[in-house]
Formats: C-alpha cells, structure tokens, sequence
C-alpha cells in the first residue's frame, strides 16, 4: 500500500508540475505575443515617423532656396544645388548683373548639427582658404597623352633590351 501510495504521489506530483508548467508557460506565450503586437505597433510607428521626417527633410531641402531667398537678399534664380559637402552656393547679384557675393548654405532640418566634414568646409570658407581657378581641359589631355606617349616608349625600349 505504501507503494501503492508513493506512485499515485509521484504521478500526482508530475501531473500537477506539467499543468502548472503548461498553464506558467501558456500565460508567458500570451504574454509575449502581446508584448511583440506592443512593440511591432510601436516600431511600425517610429519607422513611419522618421519616414516623413526625412521626406519633410528633403522636400525642405529642394525647397529652401525660395525660403531663404527672402533672408539673404538672393534671387532663388542665383542658388545652385550642390547636396554634398554643402547643400546650395548662393551667387548673390548674379542675375541683376551686380558684383556677386559667394554664399555657401547649408540646410538643417530638426536638431540637424553641422557634420565634420562641413565643419572643415565652414571653416576653410572662414580662414579664406578658397580659390577660382581656371582649367584647359586641352591643354591637360596633351599632358595626359605625352606621359603616355613617354610610358609606351619606355616600354618599348624595355622590350628591345
């Protein structure tokens, strides 16, 4: 009887762990699938805003010449849309045939700061290190295809030796 006894305790115990397991683990897969719905709906809508928030960005940014055209006394007909490392040069006086002012413009949406990159630009424009030059395209194709004139004779002779 004692056996008996201790194998229906044994079989009860194991019973009653398994229900309480399936019940334990049945509340934390609701719980968790809950948790997910929570958090997908949550990312879904941070996705979705940051979505716009770049368009507004961008649609700022192509439309920033006619808003900051008024600010700095530029004709929107003067701005030139470079994107990288700055977004517009602004030839201020360009077009009422005046003498032109050169300005660099940089467009920042939200809490936007100035990257490295336009930092060493913004500060390179500050300390004057800019320049106008002029390049003859022709005259650099001659020095491209005297070096590789000098090149194929050098190769030539090599090959004789």
């Amino acid at each position: 009887a004692q056996s008996m006894f201790s194998q229906w305790v044994q079989q009860y115990s194991n019973e009653t762990r398994k229900q309480i397991e399936q019940s334990t683990e049945a509340k934390y897969k609701a719980e968790l699938e809950q948790w997910k719905l929570q958090v997908e709906e949550e990312i879904r809508r941070d996705a979705i805003t940051k979505s716009i928030n770049t368009l507004l960005g961008k649609i700022g940014e192509e439309f920033a010449p006619l808003l900051v055209a008024e600010k700095y006394g530029v004709n929107p007909k003067d701005f030139r849309h470079l994107g990288t490392p700055v977004d517009f040069v602004a030839f201020k006086g360009l077009s009422d045939d005046s003498d032109p002012e050169v300005i660099f413009i940089e467009v920042k949406t939200g809490k936007g700061s100035l990257t490295d990159r336009e930092k060493k630009i913004r500060d390179a424009i500050a300390s004057k290190r800019v320049r106008y030059e002029v390049v003859s395209l022709n005259q650099m194709m001659e020095e491209v295809k005297k070096r590789v004139n000098e090149e194929i004779n050098k190769m030539l002779a090599d090959r004789k030796d």
